[in-house]
């Protein structure tokens, strides 16, 4: 059925519980961790070496009904592709409500898949379900249209930016370990000035890394057209890659 509200979700992506939302004129996104059991998102089970491989989002990533029921599980955590899913949001419309005394299930199609449930808490019965944060009315229903652009959007910067993680990590271990440790001001080829802003963002150990406004305010000394360059050149290169925004960067070489 259809209504008139829209809602946003935020919640966790996980194996158990339905993922989804639930009647009408609905937009529901999900912003959460992506878990196999209830009660955290990192899988309990990984050992740091383990961890140390894999491809992670540490943002909230736009998906569809159908993205999240193709996601693979490898072991203990969820795969779309070669990206481990930890946070995602998801806008559809809500076909049906429920309400328990434990949690409210809500039936959301977003018309790439059959309706998938989402609900506030995981009832572990062998599905995936996004588990509710926060959810809030959408204002306009262009918001649909433009989740749907952010879903390629995302999908296809976080690609991009796995495949020139790992180009720029073959050419560090081709040139020798001890260049890959080098933090001074010239390695593998870098400018000066190329060189103090990787070095500058480096030092950020955050999932959102650093803005660029911090960058420039670190580097006040340096012109801030060349710091602009050289975002680009290293972001380009491999060497950092944009997190939350196009204005935060982190390094490739932190874990």
């Amino acid at each position: 059925m259809w209504n008139n509200q829209s809602f946003e979700r935020g919640g966790g992506y996980s194996n158990f519980g339905g993922v989804g939302g639930g009647g009408g004129g609905a937009g529901v996104g999900g912003g959460g961790g992506f878990q196999q059991s209830p009660g955290g998102f990192a899988p309990p089970s990984s050992t740091q070496a383990e961890r140390k491989g894999r491809t992670r989002v540490q943002q909230i990533i736009a998906c569809t009904v159908s993205q999240l029921l193709a996601a693979k599980q490898t072991e203990d955590v969820f795969r779309l592709g070669d990206i481990e899913l930890n946070q995602v949001t998801l806008v559809g419309i809500v076909r049906q409500s429920e309400k328990a005394p434990t949690n409210i299930l809500y039936k959301v199609d977003d018309m790439t898949a059959e309706p998938l449930d989402v609900r506030q808490w995981v009832d572990v019965d062998n599905k995936k379900s996004l588990v509710a944060f926060k959810i809030r009315p959408l204002e306009d229903m262009n918001e649909i249209t433009t989740h749907m652009l952010e879903v390629v959007h995302d999908h296809k910067s976080i690609s991009k930016s796995a495949s020139l993680a790992d180009t720029s990590s073959t050419v560090r271990s081709s040139t020798g370990p001890a260049v890959g440790r080098t933090m001074g001001d010239s390695f593998n080829g870098l400018q000066q000035y190329q060189s103090q802003v990787l070095s500058v963002i480096r030092t950020a150990r955050g999932h959102s890394g650093m803005s660029l406004a911090e960058v420039k305010s670190r580097l006040g000394g340096v012109n801030q057209t060349l710091i602009q360059q050289a975002i680009e050149f290293l972001s380009n290169e491999g060497h950092i890659y944009s997190t939350i925004d196009e204005h935060h960067y982190r390094s490739t070489e932190i874990d």
